[in-house]
């Protein structure tokens, strides 16, 4: 039992590297389609009030985004889908989170 749980969490730990690409690299070619710092990505993607400034940046850089990608992809985004940004590469918020994103 154990060895299948310790194979399972293995997997999951190596599933963006199996993906062909890490998680940061993934952020960082979200926040360079949208024109965001991966900052801003991770306040509008993630917990928000943990950033000092949550208030003054967030609807802001929410609006960006969504204008930028587009309301149907930053929905499927949102809801846990892979989207595919401009520059042809995927992007999920699966792959941020399993890669440890801070």
């Amino acid at each position: 039992m154990k060895t299948k749980q310790l194979l399972l969490f293995a997997l999951l730990a190596a599933s963006p590297a199996l993906a062909g690409a890490s998680p940061s690299s993934n952020l960082a070619d979200l926040a360079a389609q949208t024109g965001l710092s991966e900052r801003q990505v991770r306040m509008v993607v993630g917990g928000h009030t943990a950033y000092a400034e949550y208030l003054t940046q967030y609807d802001w850089a929410r609006r960006r985004m969504i204008r930028t990608l587009g309301s149907d992809r930053y929905l499927d985004m949102m809801a846990g889908g892979d989207i595919r940004l401009d520059n042809g590469r995927r992007f999920s918020l699966a792959m941020i989170g399993a890669g440890g994103a801070r």
